[in-house]
């Protein structure tokens, strides 16, 4: 999912980037859900695994793009401006890159963030940490209510919110295993508006703000052997996350939210390669609407398919047909739903698409393309750097 919002990471659910930090699995790392979903947008978590690849451009500058095309979202993108240092501390030789940056951007919707972030392996990568301290403005539509009529009447929210957001992860032993705490702030204040379109209901208005102080803890575990950050062809990058909203902490309210995901890698043949990805998110009653999981797949708006619990599942198979060139096809499946016991009753979403990639053999075969998105109801584009998963 490297530079895509739609399939942790991961807008690591609102703090989708800062649309680096958010409201919350990262523009190069992967993972989390709504704020937290948002986190990663937020969170360059995401932006960072492009350090793994440009290693040789250590001591300068590098721009780092995050492009932006989500019906819900809206349409634009983010601009990162990273420094690469030169590693120093460490003779792995996958160690990531250290890196510190700046990145800013928005969309025709209105929505626009500004974040800085760090970071960094420690004492010859037996330590990784990362941090981020960003403000974000996200216009966007929930789907919460229940349909009336079979019409489903969307939510318009304005949520704006400044925060920070910082993990460091030990490694076990000599293996790829990492495990470590994590900490975010966020002050959010928000609005939303429910105006229905429905000639039975025309006087049915919401109009609401609100506020709310999150302050979580976060047990975080990834596992990663992948041959390639950016462009992987073989190899699994594995991993959980476990946070606490707590009161005791400064929080406005008490709740959980936890993620298990994974993405295994596979060369089938020379010119046929695959990808297998799947995903769980789960939060509880208490948690705000907009920290809600929600079904991510390629053609399905961000947030549109929201409940206590989301499952998805989707493969992908790639065809390099022609020198750099390359088709992929993909197809997946999930359910939003509340509890268990209402998991038969939810409604299958579905998606299938195809796109194009283009391997940039100066940048470690690292593709670029556009991918072509369908779903239930909807259908979406988006440009990818990297799998686009």
């Amino acid at each position: 999912m490297f530079f895509q919002l739609n399939p942790k990471y991961t807008f690591n659910n609102l703090v989708v980037l800062c649309l680096f930090f958010i409201c919350s699995q990262g523009i190069l790392g992967q993972k989390d859900s709504n704020l937290d979903q948002f986190d990663e947008i937020i969170t360059l978590s995401e932006f960072l695994p492009v350090r793994d690849t440009i290693v040789k451009s250590k001591g300068n500058f590098v721009p780092v793009p995050y492009p932006i095309t989500d019906p819900n979202l809206g349409y634009g993108g983010i601009l990162g401006l990273a420094y690469m240092h030169e590693h120093r501390t460490s003779d792995r030789p996958n160690t990531p890159q250290t890196i510190t940056g700046i990145a800013g951007g928005g969309t025709n919707t209105g929505t626009w963030m500004v974040s800085l972030f760090h970071t960094q392996s420690i004492n010859n990568d037996k330590m990784r940490y990362s941090g981020m301290v960003g403000y974000t403005s996200v216009f966007i539509n929930y789907y919460l209510l229940k349909n009336i009529e079979a019409v489903r009447f969307p939510i318009n929210t304005n949520l704006k919110f400044w925060g920070t957001n910082h993990e460091l992860l030990f490694r076990i032993g000599q293996s790829n295993f990492f495990i470590g705490p994590q900490y975010r702030y966020l002050d959010l204040k928000g609005s939303i508006k429910l105006e229905v379109d429905h000639p039975d209901y025309d006087d049915l208005v919401i109009f609401k703000d609100f506020k709310e102080i999150v302050s979580a803890v976060a047990l975080l575990g990834n596992f990663d052997t992948r041959d390639n950050v950016l462009s992987p062809l073989k190899g699994y990058y594995t991993g959980f996350m476990f946070r606490k909203n707590a009161t005791w902490l400064g929080a406005s309210r008490d709740y959980i939210w936890g993620q298990v995901y994974g993405y295994a890698y596979y060369r089938l043949s020379k010119r046929f390669f695959g990808i297998i990805h799947a995903n769980y998110d789960f939060t509880d009653d208490n948690s705000p609407f907009y920290s809600k999981p929600y079904i991510s797949l390629r053609g399905v708006p961000v947030m549109r398919y929201q409940g206590n619990h989301a499952m998805s599942f989707e493969a992908q198979l790639r065809w390099a047909f022609y020198k750099s060139f390359s088709i992929v096809g993909f197809s997946g499946m999930g359910k939003a739903f509340k509890t268990f016991d209402k998991f038969d009753n939810a409604q299958l979403i579905y998606n299938y698409g195809t796109g194009l990639r283009y391997a940039l053999k100066k940048i470690d075969n690292l593709r670029v393309g556009f991918d072509l998105g369908w779903s239930n109801e909807d259908f979406a584009w988006s440009i990818v750097l990297g799998t686009g998963l």
